[in-house]
This record gives C-alpha cells, structure tokens and sequence, in this order.
C-alpha cells in the first residue's frame, strides 16, 4: 500500500536533522554508560573487579560511544529505507 502525500511529508519532518540528534545522542549516552555498567557487572559477579582503573572504564566508555554512534546511524539509515520504500504503516 503507498503511502499518502500527507504520510511521507509527516515521515520526512519526523525523519529530520533533529530527530537524528535525538536519536544520536540518546544511543551515545547509553552506550557510554551502559557499556562499561554492564562489563563490570559481569566482571563483579565472576570476582574480577579487583583489575578495574579509570583507564578501563574510560576505554570502555569510548567503546560504548562508538557502538552507540553506530546504532543511531544503522537505525536513522534503516527508517530512511523503510521511507524510500514505503514500508511506513500510514497514519489512518
């Protein structure tokens, strides 16, 4: 089914540079946070924590940037493919 003249105008405001913003620096702060949150949770319950530095969980951090800044991308590039092809559910 395509979509409306109406839809696709909505989809590419919603699909803008703001929206990518959002999306980019939500998907970086959680993976700067989450990334070394979840690594040392690991290491803790195996009792591994006693090698931890600030130098490991500034790396890690840096690990967890660049994983989130490829998610955003990945997914901002995914939504803009389902848009060119006009696999969006319409708004009706």
């Amino acid at each position: 089914m395509a979509l409306s003249p109406q839809d696709k105008a909505f989809y590419e405001e919603k699909l803008g540079w703001k929206s990518f913003g959002y999306l980019f620096t939500a998907t970086v702060v959680i993976g700067a946070i989450a990334w070394p949150s979840l690594i040392y949770v690991e290491d803790w319950s195996n009792g591994q924590t006693e090698k931890w530095s600030g130098n490991v969980v500034f790396d890690l951090a840096v690990m967890g940037f660049l994983l989130g800044t490829v998610v955003s991308v990945v997914m901002y590039l995914i939504f803009k493919l389902f848009l060119a092809m006009e696999w969006l559910p319409s708004r009706r």
